[in-house]
């Protein structure tokens, strides 16, 4: 798809503790977006005819956190950010973030996390979507890492770049994201002049930072969480494998009990207890999962229906269904992607 319109914002400050701003001016866009975030360049579909972009955006001491939105299908590069991290995820929508070569589908369960070497792209908006965008300075985050280790880390903190929001971890980084946003919100309220107060704002941002390097695979974690939590029992775990190995053929939770040794009831509860789960929601993860791979590897001759079926899903409908409440995105979408 050709983007002949590129627009390119400047570098700058950020104005003032909150932004707010929604136009339809492009340079207006640019130059506030860069000042929150970082230069970028935004290549536009030729087929728009109309701009819109909506940003509130507050900035603490240590970190930046805004809500970005555009009105129609675009593409945006920011070059190496040298000096801070970015992370993303979506209120609501879906967001294809890349960095480094590899592309992550950010919704409301997957965060995409961008080091500071590499490119970082973004393209999306076809369909309204709402990113939860936060900037973290490296120095911050270095400085977080050695209060929480009593060492600085012995090379720069990478992280894996695909953040589950699903896992226990992910639930708690999400929700203080979501506490500071609820005062970006309430400090840019209409009729409202006092911006949020320091003393209610600096304990949520270190709780986003922290929660972030506890939370968020990397290279240091083994020094953060040095004891793994143990596995499930050895059932459970042979359930599991049994479940992975034979997701492609119809399955009951009865076989997946006799390949585990235990009964039904035992099986079930087992799965509640240590999985936070049950085998029939597990299985379909599985199955899902596995399908999201294929149709993102987009062989030729794949088809979303003949993907379904080898992943045990035989109704169009209710694989679309259950797929996008997990991915927030069509399987359509995903193996047109992978073109």
């Amino acid at each position: 798809m050709p983007y002949p319109r590129e627009l390119a914002s400047i570098p700058g400050a950020l104005p003032s503790q909150t932004v707010s701003i929604d136009t339809s001016d492009p340079d207006q866009a640019m130059s506030v977006g860069g000042d929150v975030y970082h230069p970028h360049r935004i290549r536009l579909d030729s087929r728009n005819r109309t701009f819109r972009m909506g940003l509130k955006a507050l900035h603490v001491p240590d970190l930046t956190l805004g809500l970005l939105e555009y009105g129609q299908h675009l593409q945006v590069h920011t070059p190496p950010l040298q000096d801070s991290y970015q992370i993303n995820f979506t209120a609501f929508g879906s967001v294809t973030m890349g960095y480094g070569g590899r592309a992550v589908q950010t919704n409301q369960r997957r965060a995409a996390i961008h080091g500071f070497t590499e490119e970082t792209t973004m393209e999306g908006w076809a369909q309204p979507a709402r990113v939860v965008g936060l900037k973290i300075p490296r120095a911050v985050l270095d400085r977080e890492f050695e209060l929480l280790t009593s060492t600085p880390p012995s090379s720069p903190i990478q992280f894996e770049g695909d953040f589950d929001l699903d896992s226990p971890g992910g639930r708690a980084w999400r929700s203080s994201v979501q506490s500071l946003a609820q005062g970006l919100a309430q400090g840019l309220a209409p009729g409202s002049a006092a911006t949020p107060h320091p003393l209610l704002t600096a304990p949520l941002a270190q709780a986003v930072i922290r929660g972030l390097l506890l939370a968020a695979p990397h290279n240091h974690s083994g020094l953060l969480d040095p004891a793994p939590a143990p596995g499930p029992p050895a059932p459970i775990a042979d359930a599991l494998d049994f479940l992975r190995a034979n997701a492609g053929r119809p399955l009951s939770v009865a076989e997946a009990a006799v390949a585990a040794g235990v009964s039904v009831r035992t099986l079930q509860v087992g799965f509640r207890q240590h999985l936070g789960t049950t085998p029939v929601a597990e299985l379909r993860r599985i199955r899902l999962e596995g399908a999201r791979q294929e149709l993102a590897a987009g062989r030729p001759g794949t088809t979303v229906a003949d993907v379904a079926r080898r992943w045990g899903f035989h109704h169009a409908g209710r694989f679309a269904i259950h797929f996008a409440q997990a991915y927030g995105d069509s399987p359509s979408r995903v193996l047109a992607r992978s073109r």
